[in-house]
């Protein structure tokens, strides 16, 4: 589709944006789609792209709202079944989700020339064969997008087509990678080499550009289709004519637009796979062939609506026969050559019509954020599905004979498929979710379109001690404008409770850990039946987990990046725990690589990041801190840095900078202020740098210094007349203005006036010690280091203000990505691109700054409603006590698309020794592969005695330490006083641990060590965690 020149609201898309980029939201914001059908499906895919923001969203179903809409249905509420339309009951909150986009009822005529006007054209739960084809031949003749989608019971499927002749520009969306040539040969396959310590990651068949070359400059620009040699070499092609490359060069990818088509509907009815392709895509691969099976169904189930005028009926024997009767001839009939054949499996293709007419939200909620993720890729960000995409999780139906008797209830789907009896043991759930974000939101939509909580003995109870933000609005969906500053756990529970008045939520505006374990206590975890972690730091996460694991409760685990997502079942005794499981740590950057060798723009805005916590944060802490008592911040302060003169001049520079402002606070003192800042950053360091590195100094091995990755740089000299250097001095005037409780100066102009009087202190070449790598061991320390720092503390010493009052308007700044009057990341975008200039790198716009610098976290609401349901229909599992082989963890990334679904890790086993390392010698496993769900368990009181028998008794081992997370309760060497053995251990606890006991608390965990004699050797003990109950 073809681009305009648009603007979006980068605050409330910055997490979207994140992920789509700013080509691929201008183009969403000018597409106009058409949802038919608003059920639990039709409406989680118009809520999902309403945020995401297109121009228009248009919905259409006229269809009277029933009691079953109301189990998949957020935005229906009970007094209006039998009263109003879908649509009507719908449109209001709808509207409400985003300002930016117009979403109307949809009041034409219901035909394909009407609908191909639009975008992009989606149908849910149509099975008019006739109309679906229509449409899609109308829109298909005018290249647009056509969708068709259903969630049906357990079973749903989406066809995607845009149309013969479509242009992805980003299969993957992925940041193109990067690589430091070492060397281009001049041969027939032209070899290029990277540097040693990274590799290229590049793979056969990638095109690569470069630019920077010296010496072979012809390849600089050029498109190359590369073949992988080693993981730090590929082949370009021949370079035999080229000239001979000298240094430095940046290989970097190129992601070459592709054209694909597409089949219209009918065509692939019979014939399913895509141009190119020979197999349906699968998503569980211990369910090879089912794809192919529920293709045919969806054919028998297309032409039983069309012989019948209806769907199947809900767990109707009679319609399921006939379905699987015109399965079996639709197999065995002649459809032309290369027409669909499977081997029917009887009883998958009569569920698909048992449960056919049935909508769960753990369905709708995951296919909506599928299809919705399909409509946004009709921008060309991402590979579209091609074409089918079926799938069925019928695994989870229950083993066992149970009741389905309909209730004439907003749950008679759910009892239809699970049973009343699985659905009862929900609502009565006590459920913990941690986070009321994104995810939250998603969670708690789900639980209350299930009834969790309206049981008698059910709630469901949220923390989160987050505020509302504008920017969260774009995904969480729960919350409104007039939100933003509200706690987010509490609002979203109000907010579940209004979708179903039943349900009980409770929610604490806490964060999880040891501080508030007096509120989340013994009692609070023994009573749970299963927690939900929907919070995306790794911090909470193990502490959830553990605590899972302590109390024997089950933990569902998901998270979102961007289109990937993944989900895991934490089961007691069953499975893996979090924690053991970890990804591997991410790359940092070198600290020499920031402070003087950057090469690429995520190290000068890194730097920028650190620049501004150190100047103006720590700064303003600091000067606030010294203002109010002088003496004792210096004496604190050079007590607490005297072995560290490197870190110690600069925070005594800064303070004295900020008090010498303090002093008679003005525009003209922060002005100066700010322009020798700039002469001090862009260019007195960068000309010391290349005093003690000149551009022909060579390394003790005698190579040129400055090769790759280190790059020269060039000082920069201010120029009042630059647009990024106007953009420096004007944030960071603002920046001190805030801090020093001056008017904003929203025009330039009155600092320009300024500037050119102001005379900046220029460079004087001294002796420095610099660190040349990240292996370099000397202290990076200057010549004069500590004479200035005598002088500076002199002055500090010396320094009075004229107004004592001042220090009461001194403000400390504090950065914040979203707040957009307070110039924070302009301050970021000017450091982080004029030090790119320093150093030749491609600088980059304001908006990507604040990504890397607010650590930005790429979120789409697709991804998140999509990894939920498919969380969702695990707990009906876990409710159903499927056996783990029947349980998946989930593993997708919707832009390919990829879907892996697999059985949960058993847990890891602690195992018997004949040699352990730590113990230095062999170990034996009490209780015998205790896992981390294991604790060996005393639920009565004992003296340290009493102690120490019961293991001699029980496990014939001799304890020789107790101890109680860092703090000794019993060594045996030397031996405690007699006394002791005759003490409570809580008594022993209180004494040896200097703390009381814990009020919240029933239990006291203990670690315990001991030997044991096995056929005349002595062997260590491997004791589980003991939980310790010291009172009832």
């Amino acid at each position: 589709m073809q681009q305009q020149e648009t603007k979006f609201d980068e605050n409330l898309y910055s997490r979207q944006v994140a992920v789509l980029g700013a080509e691929t939201q201008s183009k969403l914001i000018q597409m106009k789609c058409f949802i038919h059908g608003l059920r639990g499906l039709g409406l989680e895919i118009a809520k999902n792209l309403i945020l995401a923001g297109p121009k228009s969203v248009t919905v259409y179903d006229p269809t009277v709202l029933s009691i079953a809409d109301l189990g998949s249905n957020f935005y229906a509420s009970l007094e209006q079944v039998g009263k109003v339309s879908r649509q009507d009951a719908a449109i209001k909150q709808l509207k409400e989700l985003n300002p930016y986009v117009s979403v109307e009822i949809y009041n034409g005529q219901l035909n394909g020339a009407s609908l191909s006007e639009y975008t992009v054209v989606v149908l849910t739960d149509v099975w008019d064969q006739k109309f679906i084809t229509e449409v899609n031949e109308a829109v298909r003749q005018k290249g647009h997008g056509f969708i068709l989608a259903h969630s049906s019971g357990l079973f749903g499927s989406t066809f995607v087509d845009f149309s013969d002749k479509f242009q992805i520009f980003d299969p993957n969306g992925e940041e193109p990678k990067q690589a430091i040539v070492a060397g281009i040969t001049n041969e027939a396959e032209g070899i290029v080499s990277t540097i040693e310590d990274k590799r290229h990651g590049f793979q056969d068949g990638d095109s690569v550009t470069f630019r920077e070359v010296v010496g072979m400059t012809e390849v600089n620009e050029k498109i190359f289709k590369i073949k992988v040699k080693s993981p730090f070499m590929f082949s370009i092609g021949d370079t035999t004519n080229f000239s001979q490359y000298l240094r430095e060069g940046i290989a970097v990818q190129v992601k070459v637009p592709e054209d694909i088509a597409f089949k219209s509907f009918n065509a692939s009815l019979s014939h399913p796979f895509a141009p190119g392709k020979n197999e349906l895509d699968l998503m569980d691969w211990e369910k090879i062939g089912r794809p192919e099976q529920l293709h045919i169904s969806y054919n028998a189930l297309l032409q039983f609506a069309q012989q019948n005028g209806r769907w199947p009926g809900l767990l109707n024997q009679e319609d399921a026969q006939k379905v699987w009767e015109l399965a079996q001839q639709i197999n065995n009939s002649d459809r032309g050559e290369g027409a669909l054949k499977a081997e029917l499996d009887e009883q998958l293709v009569k569920n698909t019509a048992l449960y056919f007419s049935a909508q769960i939200t753990p369905l709708t909620s995951f296919w909506g954020g599928i299809v919705a993720q399909e409509i946004v890729k009709y921008t060309g960000k991402f590979s579209p599905i091609r074409q089918w995409l079926h799938s069925e999780f019928f695994e989870a139906l229950p083993e066992t004979e149970v009741n389905r008797t309909l209730l004439n209830s907003q749950y008679d789907d759910y009892v239809a498929i699970f049973g009343r009896e699985a659905l009862h043991q929900l609502q009565n759930s006590k459920i913990f979710m941690v986070g009321a974000g994104a995810l939250g939101c998603e969670y708690i939509k789900m639980f209350a379109l299930m009834g969790c909580g309206s049981g008698a003995s059910g709630q469901v109870t949220v923390t989160d001690d987050d505020n509302i933000e504008v920017s969260n609005l774009n995904r969480q969906f729960l919350f409104r404008k007039n939100n933003v500053g509200s706690n987010k756990a509490a609002t979203a529970c109000k907010v579940g409770e209004q979708m179903n008045k039943t349900s009980k939520f409770k929610s604490y505006a806490l964060r999880v850990g040891q501080q508030n374990e007096p509120i989340f206590n013994d009692q609070f975890w023994d009573g749970l039946d299963i927690a939900i972690n929907a919070v995306d730091n790794v911090h909470a996460r193990k502490y959830i987990d553990n605590q899972c694991c302590y109390y024997g409760k089950p933990l569902f685990e998901s998270g979102t990046l961007g289109t990937k997502c993944n989900s895991q079942l934490i089961l007691p005794n069953q499975t893996q725990s979090y924690s053991e499981s970890q990804d591997p740590p991410e790359d940092s950057i070198p600290l020499c690589t920031l402070k003087n060798f950057p090469y690429q723009i995520e190290h000068t805005i890194q730097w920028a990041r650190d620049y501004f916590a150190g100047f103006f944060e720590d700064g303003s802490q600091d000067c606030i801190k010294y203002l109010e008592n002088p003496e004792n911040y210096l004496k604190k302060i050079l007590n607490e840095l005297k072995n560290q003169p490197g870190v110690l001049r600069p925070k005594l520079e800064s303070v004295k900078k900020f008090a010498e402002v303090a002093k008679k606070p003005s525009l003209h003192s922060i002005v100066a202020l700010t322009k020798n800042m700039f002469q001090d950053i862009f260019c007195n360091q960068i000309k010391q740098l290349l005093y003690c590195f000149p551009p022909d100094h060579k390394t003790s091995e005698g190579q040129l210094f400055w090769t790759n990755p280190k790059r020269p740089p060039t000082p920069i000299e201010f120029d009042q007349n630059d647009p990024l250097h106007q953009l420096f001095i004007h944030s960071a005037v603002n920046i001190f203005s805030q801090i020093f409780g001056l008017p904003k100066q929203d025009n330039f102009n009155e600092i320009a006036k300024i500037l050119p009087s102001i005379q900046v202190q220029q460079y004087v070449p001294k002796q420095m010690q610099i660190k040349e790598n990240e292996k370099d061991q000397k202290e990076e320390k200057s010549e004069d280091d500590e004479t200035q720092i005598q002088a500076l503390t002199q002055e500090l010493e010396k320094l009075t203000l004229e107004n004592k009052e001042v220090t009461k308007q001194l403000q400390e700044c504090a950065f914040e990505k979203d707040d957009p009057t307070n110039w924070h990341i302009e301050f970021l975008s000017a450091v982080s691109n004029l030090r790119a200039r320093n150093y030749r790198i491609p600088e980059v716009q304001p908006f990507q700054v604040k990504l890397i610098a607010g650590k930005i976290i790429p979120a789409l609401a697709t991804t998140t409603a999509m990894i939920v349901g498919a969380v969702g229909l695990e707990i009906f599992k876990y409710i159903l006590k499927k056996n783990v082989t029947k349980m998946r963890n989930a593993f997708i990334n919707l832009a390919l698309p990829l879907f892996l679904f697999s059985e949960p890790l058993p847990p890891g086993e602690h195992l018997d020794q004949e040699y352990n390392i730590l113990l230095l010698g062999p170990t034996k496993a009490i209780p015998e592969k205790w896992t981390a769900w294991d604790r060996i368990t005393i639920n009565q009181q004992m003296t340290l005695g009493q102690f120490i028998d019961y293991f001699k008794e029980k496990y014939q081992v001799t304890v020789s330490s107790i101890t109680f997370d860092k703090y000794i309760i019993y060594n045996n060497y030397p031996q405690p006083p007699q006394e002791n053995f005759n003490k409570d251990l809580s008594v022993l606890f209180v004494e040896n641990a200097f703390q009381p006991l814990p009020a919240h608390r029933i239990y006291l965990d203990f670690q315990v060590s001991g030997e044991l004699t096995i056929n005349g050797n002595e062997i260590n003990a491997d004791f589980a965690p003991v939980k310790y109950q010291y009172k009832k």
